[in-house]
This record gives C-alpha cells, sequence and structure tokens, in this order.
C-alpha cells in the first residue's frame, strides 16, 4: 500500500492558524458577553425564587395532601386497634395500610423531579430530611405488608406500627411545609432601589 501525503506550504498553514485562533478568540469573546449578560440579569432578579411554572408547588402540595390523608387513615387504625375483635380485622387493617402507602415513593420520586436544580441545591439539607422520611415510609410499607400476610397478627402490632407511621407522617409534613416556605420566601438581595 502507498501512503499519500499532501504537503501544504507554510505561508497556508500560517493563514488557517490565524483564521483558526481569530474563530476561537471570537468565541471566548462571545461566551464571556452572555456570562455578563447572565450575571447582570441574575443580580437584578426581584429577591424571590419563583416555584418552576407552578409544577413544584403544585406537586409539594399533593404531597403535603397525601401525607394528611394517610395521617387520618393512621388515626383511625390506631384509635380502633385496641378495640379489634379478631386478629383477621386487624391484618385486613394492615394489609389496608400497605396499599394506602404504595403511592407515596411515587409522589415524592414526581416531586422531586418537579423541582429545579436550584430549587433542590437552595433546600438540600430540608431534601435529605425528607429522603430520609420517605425512606421510613418504605421500611413501614414492608412492614404492614408483611403485618397483613401475618393470620396471627396481634392489634397491638398493629397500633404500634401505627404510632410509629404517624411519627414519621408528622416529620414529613413538617419538612414538607419548611420546604414550601423557604421556596416562596423572598431572598434578601444586598442591592438597594432608592
Amino acid at each position: 500500500m502507498e501512503r499519500i501525503s499532501l504537503r501544504l506550504p507554510p505561508e497556508m498553514l500560517r493563514i488557517r492558524r490565524v483564521e483558526d485562533s481569530r474563530g476561537h478568540v471570537r468565541r471566548i469573546a462571545t461566551l464571556w458577553g452572555l456570562a455578563a449578560l447572565t450575571v447582570a440579569g441574575a443580580s437584578f432578579n426581584p429577591g424571590t425564587m419563583p416555584l418552576r411554572s407552578d409544577a413544584s408547588r403544585v406537586e409539594l402540595a399533593k404531597l403535603g395532601q397525601e401525607y394528611g390523608d394517610l395521617h387520618q387513615w393512621v388515626v383511625a387504625i390506631a384509635a380502633t386497634s385496641d378495640t379489634l375483635p379478631t386478629a383477621e380485622r386487624a391484618r385486613v387493617l394492615a394489609d389496608q395500610l400497605a396499599r394506602l402507602m404504595r403511592p407515596l415513593e411515587k409522589d415524592f420520586e414526581r416531586t422531586t423531579a418537579s423541582l429545579s436544580t436550584t430549587q433542590l441545591e437552595s433546600i438540600l439539607p430540608l431534601w435529605e430530611r425528607m429522603a430520609f422520611a420517605h425512606a421510613g415510609f418504605v421500611l413501614l410499607q414492608e412492614q404492614a405488608a408483611e403485618l397483613g400476610g401475618d393470620p396471627a397478627l396481634e392489634p397491638a402490632e398493629l397500633r404500634q406500627l401505627a404510632d410509629e407511621l404517624s411519627a414519621v407522617l408528622d416529620f414529613a409534613a413538617e419538612v414538607q411545609q419548611m420546604v414550601m416556605e423557604q421556596l416562596t420566601t423572598p431572598i434578601p438581595t444586598p442591592i438597594r432601589l432608592s
């Protein structure tokens, strides 16, 4: 096989290098200009971090509503668990509780997806607490499913599960409220308009 090599005269190479460097400089100048405009625009922000097209507000509100609805079930189960006449009824309630808890994981994922990266960065410590609460929901949902399949379930076990779930729900609802407040509270800005 024969190699073909094409050699350009040095004058043409010099012209090409100059053209390449001018294009490179032009691109850098354009990027610097864009960055300057972005910083200038951000510094004149009115001070609030708007929720992304209200999708995050809606999803956070839905998640809070889901906590409230589940909490009502938990309170009702805790109130009746001491008076259940048979283990069968306790088992049915545990199974029902497990089914009611299943959507929480998807709701949390949907809520997380609705938040922008900037919003998540600003509430990261709170969102970590929320993730911790949802890990607790997953564990309690598994426990409720196991209890729902246990023919020898004692009503006291159901009551203990309801109490644990109530505590996690209270914690998650409190964090959810703090997230809503933090995302809608104006951010202090050093710029003063006189």
